[in-house]
Order: structure tokens, then C-alpha cells, then sequence
């Protein structure tokens, strides 16, 4: 069964094989792509596998969660990211490479300044974060679309959003840490405008996935029965990963 072919919207994936998003901590404090990564992708290329999904790649300065993260805030990170994608389409013509992209919201180990939709003590950090003004938003619905054309761009076959594991996607769509009562305290507002506008660049051919909590397993988090209706409310064209 799990070497068969399957379809996510456009792609076409050679088996039911997926290689998950890990953080490989190998770019440079910039952002930018090393040969150690490039190594990396086409080994993982080389091993069978039907899609990859890379480390998340953070949108903005103001989003990295970790130093030596790789980075898509802008145009200067394309060349190196246009390596990972053709080698491992030299190596392995069959498989396909999604690039995760992804902001951390209030939950940084690398920043002192975090920004979230609502200012929610991170139990973690302990920052407390910024919450966003509806500016600092739509500068982050640009910062996401940009990010998925240059990952078009840059010749990777989908993209990922990074919307799990308490990052700032996560963040506006848990009522947890989404506790704004403008219209981005509708939990799916934040992830639709990213979905719509990066529409507007790369076009409805360019598979847009999303990889969200099932359950945020904290009192006044998001529910598996929440999760179900966030994912049927999502635009029909992008995928949703639990």
C-alpha cells in the first residue's frame, strides 16, 4: 500500500512516503543555505522517499526560533535554496521537495522581543510577548506570500505552513493565545489572507499545505473537534496535514 503513487491537489507524489519537517540547525546565522545542507536533502532524496518536507524556513527576522535556521526573508536566500531543490530533483527525478515555512510567533529562543496575536505569557520562554497591531499582521501576510513565491521561485515542487507546535499560525488559530476580539480573533482569518494573497503570486497550481495541532492539550486550547472544523473551513485548494 505505501508504495503506491498518490495525488495532494496537484502533486504527484511516486509512494505514500513522507519525510516530516525536522530543524537541521545548519544554515548560516543569516539564513542562508550551506553545503551541508545540500548534502543533507540529497541523501534523504537518494533513500526512496516520495516527498520531503524540509526544516521550517522562517519568514521574517522577527519569526526565527533559533539561530543557524534557515531563512526565505528575502530574495538574496533564493540561490541557495534553489540548490536543495535541484539536487534533489537530480538525484532522485521522482521525488518532490516541499520547503515548511514558518514565523515562531512568541516563542523564540533567539529573540528577546516576540510578537503574537495576543499578549500570552509564553510558559516556556517566559516572555511575554507583543501583541500585534493589525499592521504588524499584514506585514506578516506579506512576509508569508513572498516567502511561498520565492520558494516557487526557487524550484521547490509545494509549501508548507508551518501551523503546529505552538508557532504564530498555531497561535492565531488556538483560542488559547487568540484572544483578540478584531477580525483576526477569527482563528482562520490570519491563515486565509496568507492562503488568498500568495494566490495572487504564485497562482492555485502551487500546492500550499498546512500542518496544524490535532490538539494543543492545554485547558482553553484548541480541540480535536475545533481542529475538524478549521480544516473543513480552509480554502478547498490548499491540504491539510495533521
Amino acid at each position: 500500500m505505501y508504495d503506491k503513487p498518490m495525488k495532494i491537489g496537484t502533486l504527484e507524489i511516486k509512494n505514500r512516503f513522507v519525510r516530516s519537517a525536522t530543524y537541521e540547525g545548519m544554515a548560516t546565522e543569516e539564513g542562508h543555505v550551506t553545503d551541508k545542507l545540500v548534502e543533507l536533502y540529497k541523501k534523504l532524496a537518494e533513500g526512496g522517499v516520495g516527498l520531503i518536507i524540509t526544516g521550517y524556513t522562517y519568514v521574517q527576522q522577527s519569526g526565527i526560533a533559533f539561530d543557524t535556521q534557515m531563512g526565505i526573508y528575502n530574495d538574496d536566500l533564493i540561490p541557495g535554496l534553489t540548490k536543495i531543490a535541484d539536487t534533489v530533483h537530480k538525484h532522485s527525478q521522482d521525488c518532490k521537495i516541499a520547503l515548511q515555512i514558518m514565523h515562531c510567533g512568541r516563542q523564540s529562543r533567539h529573540l528577546q522581543n516576540t510578537l503574537a496575536p495576543s499578549a500570552v505569557l509564553d510558559k516556556l520562554t517566559r516572555k511575554m510577548p507583543k501583541e500585534m497591531t493589525n499592521e504588524d499582521i499584514k506585514e506578516t501576510i506579506e512576509a508569508f506570500a513572498q516567502a511561498i513565491r520565492r520558494t516557487k521561485e526557487a524550484g521547490f515542487d509545494a509549501v508548507q505552513l508551518h501551523g503546529a507546535h505552538g508557532y504564530l499560525i498555531s497561535e492565531f488559530l488556538s483560542p488559547y493565545t487568540n484572544q483578540r476580539t478584531d477580525e483576526y480573533g477569527d482563528s482562520t482569518q490570519f491563515v486565509e489572507d496568507i492562503y488568498n494573497r500568495s494566490v495572487e503570486l504564485v497562482g492555485k497550481d502551487f500546492p500550499i499545505l498546512i500542518k496544524m495541532n490535532g490538539d494543543d492539550f492545554l485547558e482553553g486550547g484548541l480541540t480535536v473537534d475545533e481542529s475538524k472544523k478549521i480544516g473543513k473551513s480552509l480554502p478547498t485548494n490548499s491540504t491539510l496535514l495533521l
